[in-house]
């Protein structure tokens, strides 16, 4: 089994916010005792533990602030949603997690690059963290937990690896049990402190001069135990694999509604982003264990009172031409999309819901790179993009590109000024399609992109009238209709446009509907070229007593 410990050192204080300017003092209190402590208060003597008012004293410009569990526990939940690309087994903590990735990393391309990327996606949140892996989750809790400055450390049993991470490096290492020597030269103090011991135990092995968890794990196991108790020697066994370790694994929300509050009302664009890309990668997370894809999400601004009036949040709606998931996509179409709102009041947290999701085909899920190609190379495949030397015959990749493509568009100038068009039962041709939503009418959305072709090469220049008559499979009724028939003038029985007659290319082709509506035609259509080349579709009514021409759309 492979399990890899978050520890968060600095979590109290991170969860209400980004991290103060550089400088400033800042400390969480609780009970009257300050419980976590940024690194310029440490610097100025001030330690966990000591009474808000000797903080105070010492330094009278800290700001000192009140703990929040439950603001922590929702900061926490956002990120271990997060967490849960990489594996659905994973264990809350009140001050981090612990995740068990064994089934996850032939996905991901080994634990190495499975590493990486975990360390990259929480990286994201800009929190201070304390890193480790080990075959034992106990093991791995400790190594993060109470290792001290080294915060990154990767250990592999039956002797495979053994490796320290302080800059992502990796050292190869044949030791025999490189996971019982780094638990031997752990301090007890810090592992005591981090199974929230009694203090007695404390003082017990602290009074018998033990240092390390290897001179504790040497003393007689009966004496111990009869002064110690049970518990802390089970703890250590399972540090140590040598009992069994059941964990129960964190259920995450059967829907997605997830709130994030902002440090201070703001109007900083740059902020929300970040905070939007938080909820993002969550989001990702929760699809991923659910084995979804997102397809229509709604983002809510949430405002402050004002004048004891509350204002009603701001909420953008954005539906996806194809679903997906990448928290990177959806980023950049979010950015799109918020650019064109731009703010009417300061926000004070963000609120994002995932109104439908798919459960996707194969074809539809974009796997993770088994192999990056650069250290620090994200997990998932790039965002397809279509550019002039796209040429793929991959309909999967074709369907990717496109879907990006309207999506991307939809979001920088608007869904209604991106429509497809869907074919309805009717042979009167302004009447035979109409204008859609492509998120709307997914029928739409496959018309088009079953029409979209990528040629390597563009094809030799051709006139409209040679395009017409040297192609056979030549459409007989043009895409560009006009919004009314214009009516023509006749000369010798032709019509006439641009002051000249047409020339005829067709037999007639004659429609003739809509008698069950009360608005029945009778029309011979016909395509003609007129003097500059180019193709026209026109008409002569039937019906009536003046049987007059009329131009009713245009070729190419």
């Amino acid at each position: 089994m492979w399990w890899i410990a978050l520890y968060l050192p600095q979590w109290p204080l991170e969860a209400l916010g980004p991290p103060p300017p550089q400088g400033v003092p800042q400390g969480i209190e609780e009970g009257g005792h300050l419980v976590c402590l940024c690194p310029a208060a440490r610097e100025a003597g001030i330690h966990v533990g000591m009474s808000v008012a000797a903080a105070q004293a010492r330094m009278p410009h800290i700001q000192v602030r009140a703990r929040q569990p439950d603001q922590e526990a929702k900061a926490l939940r956002t990120l271990a949603l997060a967490a849960l690309r990489f594996s659905p087994h994973l264990c809350l903590k009140p001050d981090g997690f612990l995740i068990e990735v064994q089934g996850s990393l032939r996905l991901f391309g080994g634990p190495l690059n499975l590493w990486r990327q975990l360390v990259d996606t929480v990286d994201t949140f800009k929190v201070s963290t304390h890193f480790a892996a080990a075959p034992y989750p106990e093991a791995a809790w400790l190594l993060a937990r109470a290792r001290g400055p080294q915060r990154r450390q990767f250990l592999a049993h039956r002797g495979r690896v053994a490796s320290s991470f302080p800059a992502l490096g990796v050292a190869q290492s044949r030791q025999p049990q490189p996971v019982r020597q780094a638990l031997d030269t752990l301090p007890v103090v810090g592992v005591l402190q981090a199974w929230e011991a009694p203090e007695a135990a404390q003082q017990l092995l602290t009074g018998l001069g033990l240092a390390t968890l290897g001179e504790w794990r040497a003393l007689p196991r009966a004496g111990l135990q009869r002064r110690m108790g049970a518990e802390l020697l089970l703890r250590l066994d399972r540090a140590y694999g040598a009992v069994p370790d059941p964990r129960s694994f964190w259920a995450p929300p059967p829907a997605f509604d997830e709130r994030l509050e902002l440090p201070e009302r703001t109007h900083d664009a740059d902020l929300i982003t970040q905070a939007l890309g938080h909820l993002l990668q969550a989001l990702e997370g929760w699809l991923a264990v659910h084995g979804q894809l997102a397809q229509v999400m709604a983002l809510h601004f949430l405002h402050e009172a004002r004048r004891r009036e509350a204002l009603p949040d701001t909420v953008h709606t954005l539906r996806l031409a194809a679903p997906d998931r990448q928290a990177a996509a959806l980023q950049r179409l979010w950015d799109e999309r918020l650019k064109r709102h731009p703010l009417t009041a300061p926000v004070v947290a963000l609120r994002l819901v995932l109104q439908a999701a798919v459960v996707p085909q194969t074809s539809d899920v974009q796997q993770p790179l088994a192999a990056p190609q650069e250290p620090h190379a994200a997990s998932s495949t790039a965002v397809p993009t279509l550019s002039p030397g796209f040429a793929s015959e991959d309909p999967v990749e074709i369907r990717r590109a496109l879907a990006w493509l309207l999506d991307r568009l939809q979001s920088r100038l608007g869904a209604q000024a991106v429509q497809g068009l869907r074919c309805e039962d009717d042979h009167r041709p302004e009447r035979a399609s109409r204008w859609v939503n492509l998120t709307d009418e997914p029928s739409a959305f496959s018309s088009a992109q079953s029409s979209v072709r990528f040629p390597a090469s563009s094809p030799p220049h051709i006139t409209p009238a040679q395009s017409f008559l040297v192609s056979p499979a030549a459409p007989s009724q043009p895409l560009w209709l006009l919004p009314q028939p214009e009516p023509l003038a006749e000369h010798q029985g032709r019509p006439v446009h641009g002051g000249a007659p047409l020339v005829l290319r067709t037999r007639a082709e004659r429609i003739e509907a809509g008698w069950f509506d009360g608005e029945p035609v009778c029309r011979d259509y016909h395509v003609a070229e007129g003097a500059d080349q180019r193709l026209r579709w026109v008409f002569r009514q039937r019906r009536g007593d003046q049987q007059s021409w009329f131009l009713h759309g245009w070729f190419n």
